[in-house]
């Protein structure tokens, strides 16, 4: 025998392993979310999820009927059914429950079991936007989503929905061979409610309504205008405001009732409004324990409607069948007396499609009778004599409630333990195979298990390479945009840029050695000599020729120097597409590097800090020195080389510097004629026409030709064959060199050298020198070549598959601060994981055993 306590008992049990469950459903979702959607472990989580929210919802379900510590029976069916009057034949009271020939049950009615004597009601009212939804379906009918506009309802608005529905389908709402039932229902529906919205309005948010009185009779007309849609006593008039109803409590005294066991006279599932559904729907779903489904037995068959209402009873309760929970009553089973034309009684009929939908319980039943006793002479009362297999002539409701007294009896208190007990068992099923997974789970989310899922995810960062796409991460972006910097470095428009650069330079130079050229200087360089006089003109030119040396030599050193700047400006450049300019998902190696003023310095700081390994910078101090290479070679072989012509001023060591320089010239495919001709008015004619070695010029000598290093072999310059007088200084022309005794007072005539052949000479060899020199900054396989390589030779040693494997360890190593949002997501996830395995060993207990069999299971 059930009893509220034990209800409310098992309920309590269910809500701790509903609890439970939930903890259990929380912790699936937690670890789900560390592994991808198509991983085992994701897979099992999944399933177990559902499987813990299917139990945790049924136990819910169950928990909520328990609860409440009362047995509700509800009475459900479509309209015109008679449940009404079958629930009043039960309760032995014609005046109770409206029961009319057109629809007459508005809102749901409980009745509960009271004391002798007792008659009382409570009316609850419906809220503001509950009545909103319970008459959506009307407006949707009309015109989808006008339902907020019910506050406003009149009969104005009426023909705007109207007209808006015969915008819409094409034909008036009134015409009735093309509009439906369903709208030409919820039309008159919102007719009547806005003759009625006044009321309704008024009666809205109302607190309960309390009545009370003395007798079944009076209370029932007391509640009537709670509960009918219209008064048939008194003309068909429609009650005021019935349409805010919510639900009307009855409590009366019920013959043979059960403490706790509460019946409820729910609206027809079929009726045209939402009300009637949501409220049967809810009613199911929340409270009813027992359903007592009601069918006319005018049409045996299951219409959809009925069909449906199976259904929503069905999943309204998962824990328990159906067929362990409803009872079926047919009604009107007197009202044939003979079979149909095939022979088939109605009522018979009606009992076998029940059961072919699985219920067993079905309870043919006559109201007439019940009143006023069986008819023995009608043919269905012998019918159901043999159903019931009894002697007696019976009406059928007798029979309902002695099977559903026995049920309350026994049954009820059975089922809660067996649905309770099934529930837990279940449970522990889904817990044992949770756990287990769980562990192996728990395994899963090691520190190393976080270790790969960094490295996955810096190898999606760094380069992450899809079958037929191309690479994605930082190191293509860098390979891109070195790519793009290499074909601009080395196109033919840098090339000419740098040559432009060069020729500048070597003009400067030319003009500043060409300007010490002038026979004032090698005037100074004779008299600087320690016997000047005696000094012929050979002397003077090894002078000036080794002070020029020593001058191209530093001004030679300078263009090497302007070269390695250069380089360095384009390695700087590259370094900056490298660093800077190349990123992805916000990462750029330049966070990585220290403070300092240029990309080179601040690499070469974090290489001589000890951040990173000696390879990965070793363009600093092994690479980069390859960039100075054209000031070295510069300075220290062709600029020696072609600088020593200066010092050749015998004529074998002469001879020896020329084939050297000449070789050098044809390396650098240029030859010295070719380019004096090209140079046209240029220097080097200049030079060659003030010492007369020009085609076609008439000479009184015979001058060595350009370039063969002919020297004097005795003083060139000119001295006068016999002494000239000497003039004292303010003497006349008639004064006489004999009148004067002391020579000092005498001033020498200064006696003007000439130098030209001499430093033409030196011209030539300086001119051919920066002739040279220009040839060796625009050939290719000049300093344009030295240049080239020194920057291919830094992109190299980044790019090669050494620099690359040296690269990716710094970047790895470093990649946290390259991209921190990324990692630190990994590093949250990991304590997170943490967490969670914790709260997982808290929760299964950490020395507690698995069972190894509903793990392998699981």
């Amino acid at each position: 025998m059930w009893s509220p306590e034990s209800r409310k008992q098992n309920a309590e049990e269910l809500r701790r392993t509903a609890d439970k469950l939930l903890r259990y459903r929380q912790l699936a979702d937690r670890f789900h979310g560390y592994f991808k959607d198509d991983s085992d472990n994701a897979r099992l989580l999944v399933n177990l999820r559902a499987k813990l929210e299917d139990l945790r919802g049924r136990a819910l379900d169950r928990q909520k009927r328990l609860a409440k510590g009362v047995v509700k029976i509800g009475v459900v069916g479509l309209e015109k059914q008679g449940k009404s009057a079958f629930l009043s034949a039960w309760l032995d009271s014609e005046k109770l429950l409206p029961s009319e020939a057109e629809r007459c049950t508005w809102s749901t009615t409980v009745v509960e079991p009271g004391a002798q004597g007792e008659y009382r009601a409570v009316v609850e009212f419906y809220q503001d936007d509950e009545f909103k939804k319970r008459i959506e379906s009307y407006f949707d009918a009309l015109e989808p989503g006008s339902a907020e506009r019910w506050a406003g309802l009149s009969n104005t608005e009426i023909m705007r929905l109207k007209t808006a529905f015969r915008d819409r389908e094409g034909f008036d709402i009134d015409d009735p061979d093309r509009a439906g039932k369903r709208e030409q229902l919820a039309l008159a529906e919102l007719m009547e409610i806005t003759n009625d919205l006044k009321e309704i309005k008024a009666k809205l948010n109302q607190p309960p309504i309390k009545i009370e009185a003395s007798s079944m009779d009076e209370l029932a007309d007391r509640i009537r205008p709670f509960i009918a849609l219209k008064d048939t006593m008194h003309g068909n008039r429609p009650y005021p405001g019935v349409r805010a109803v919510k639900v009307v409590t009855v409590t009366i005294p019920v013959r043979g009732a059960m403490p706790g066991v509460v019946l409820m006279d729910l609206p027809g599932i079929d009726a045209p409004s939402d009300k009637a559904r949501r409220d049967t729907e809810e009613a199911l779903a929340e409270e009813v324990d027992v359903t007592i489904f009601v069918k006319d037995i005018t049409r045996p068959s299951l219409v959809r409607h009925e069909l449906d209402l199976l259904r929503t009873a069905q999943t309204a309760d998962r824990s328990i069948s159906l067929k362990d929970r409803m009872f079926v009553v047919l009604t009107k089973t007197d009202l044939f007396d003979q079979p149909d034309e095939n022979g088939n009684w109605h009522w018979a009929l009606a009992v076998r499609n029940f059961k072919e939908q699985g219920i067993d319980r079905v309870y043919p039943y006559s109201k007439i009778w019940v009143h006023k006793g069986p008819d023995t002479q009608h043919p269905v009362a012998r019918h159901l004599m043999d159903f019931y297999g009894t002697t007696q002539p019976v009406h059928g409701l007798d029979r309902l409630q002695n099977a559903i007294s026995r049920y309350l009896s026994t049954d009820v208190e059975a089922i809660d333990r067996k649905v309770t007990d099934s529930i837990y068992t279940e449970f522990k099923e889904l817990e044992n195979q949770l756990r287990g997974a769980l562990v192996s789970v728990k395994d899963a989310l090691s520190d190393r298990e976080f270790e790969r899922r960094a490295e996955q995810v810096f190898d999606e960062h760094f380069e992450h390479i899809r079958a037929g796409e191309d690479p994605l991460g930082l190191l293509p972006e860098i390979r891109k945009r070195l790519s793009r910097f290499m074909d601009f470095e080395l196109s033919e428009h840098q090339r000419l840029e740098r040559a432009k650069r060069a020729d500048l330079r070597i003009k400067e130079i030319r003009e500043d050695l060409m300007s010490r050229l002038t026979p004032e200087e090698a005037e100074a360089k004779r008299r600087q000599m320690p016997n000047p006089g005696l000094m012929n003109e050979t002397a003077v030119e090894i002078e000036m020729r080794k002070q020029m040396r020593e001058r191209v030599g530093a001004r030679i050193a300078g263009l090497g120097e302007d070269f390695r700047n250069t380089a360095r400006e384009s390695i700087e450049r590259m370094l900056i597409e490298m660093f800077v300019k190349a990123s992805y998902e916000g990462g750029r190696l330049e966070v990585l590097l220290p403070a300092g003023k240029t990309l080179v310095d601040r690499i070469d700081g974090l290489g001589r800090s000890g951040h990173v390994s000696e390879s990965v910078v070793r363009y600093q101090n092994m690479e980069m020195a390859k960039a100075d290479v054209a000031f070295e070679v510069l300075s220290r072989y062709f600029a020696r080389q072609i600088i020593d012509i200066l010092d050749a001023t015998d004529a074998g060591d002469r001879e020896i510097r020329e084939k050297e320089m000449q070789g050098l010239e044809q390396f650098f495919g240029m030859s010295i004629a070719d380019r004096a001709a090209q140079r046209g008015t240029g220097v080097l004619n200049q030079v060659r026409a003030r010492v007369g070695l020009n085609k076609g010029e008439e000479e009184e000598e015979p001058q060595p030709a350009l370039g063969s290093g002919g020297f004097p072999s005795a003083g060139a310059a000119y001295f006068p064959s016999s002494p000239t007088r000497v003039k004292r200084k303010g003497e006349n022309e008639e004064e006489s060199a004999a009148e004067r005794g002391d020579d000092k007072g005498y001033d020498y005539p200064e006696h003007k050298r000439d130098w030209s052949k001499m430093l033409g000479r030196v011209r030539t060899d300086i001119d051919r020198i920066c002739n040279f020199l220009e040839a060796l900054a625009k050939h290719p396989r000049g300093l344009q070549k030295y240049h080239e390589e020194a920057v291919r030779t830094v992109h190299d040693s980044w790019i090669d598959r050494e620099g690359v494997q040296s690269l990716r360890r710094w970047v790895r190593s470093e990649c946290a601060r390259i991209w921190p949002h990324k990692f630190a997501a990994i590093e949250a996830e990991k304590a997170r994981a943490r967490a969670d395995i914790d709260a997982l060993e808290e929760l299964f207990g950490s020395n507690e055993p698995v069972d190894n069999e509903n793990v392998a299971a699981s």
